[in-house]
């Protein structure tokens, strides 16, 4: 077996590919590794998650790059999605509030996403998302973005306790063999059915090697 690089060349490495591309967020995750980030960052930023993240940025590039409001990323994990939304110039997003029910998530997200923070664009909540009371949140939302649909237990009663008419945009899958993958489903027009959202300006599918992924941006 192949031994892991060490994590000081990892780093040297990211350095410098941030340096040959100019990529801020090679920079931002060269950095974190510096400060010591989880091992399981680099699940976080595997090529299929980079790839899903790149998807739903350009959707959301062509149907809603403005939202009249926070955007608020649900099961947020380490905070990616939020770095690659707010550093796109096709999306002009005043603040992302990335959510996570993990408490160990929130100090990486933030210390990936330092740039942001330091301009109040980027904050990092520790919550259950079933138990937020959307309604009840100021400044508004502007968009709600969860990614994780499959592991929720109740999509359509979860979806139901938010308000009409907030933008959504939800993702979920296939993958039936992932033990919590709880609320999978096996085709694009099945997601929309179990979403039941009132408007829908985006539907699509994404094939990769062991599963499709679907995603609908629409309001409630």
């Amino acid at each position: 077996m192949t031994p892991e690089p060490p994590v000081e060349a990892f780093h040297d490495l990211l350095k410098g590919m941030a340096a040959l591309s100019g990529n801020r967020i090679v920079g931002d995750i060269a950095r974190l590794y510096g400060k010591g980030a989880p091992p399981d960052l680099s699940i976080a930023c595997n090529h299929k998650q980079i790839a899903s993240k790149q998807w739903l940025v350009e959707a959301l590039a062509e149907t809603l790059p403005r939202p009249d409001g926070p955007v608020w990323v649900l099961g947020a994990w380490y905070g990616v999605l939020g770095a690659l939304l707010l550093d796109d110039d096709r999306l002009d997003i005043g603040q992302v509030v990335s959510l996570d029910i993990d408490p160990t998530c929130a100090p990486v997200a933030e210390t990936l996403n330092h740039r942001h923070v330091a301009t109040g664009r980027f904050r990092a909540v520790t919550a259950d998302m079933t138990e937020l009371d959307f309604a009840a949140l100021s400044p508004a939302p502007g968009l709600v973005v969860n990614t994780s649909c499959e592991h929720l237990d109740d999509v359509p009663g979860w979806l139901a306790s938010l308000p009409a008419g907030l933008p959504l945009l939800l993702q979920s899958n296939d993958y039936y063999r992932e033990p919590d993958h709880r609320s999978c489903v096996p085709s694009l027009d099945a997601f929309r059915e179990q979403a039941g959202l009132a408007e829908i300006c985006f539907a699509g599918a994404r094939p990769t090697k062991n599963y499709t992924r679907f995603m609908l941006i629409g309001r409630r």
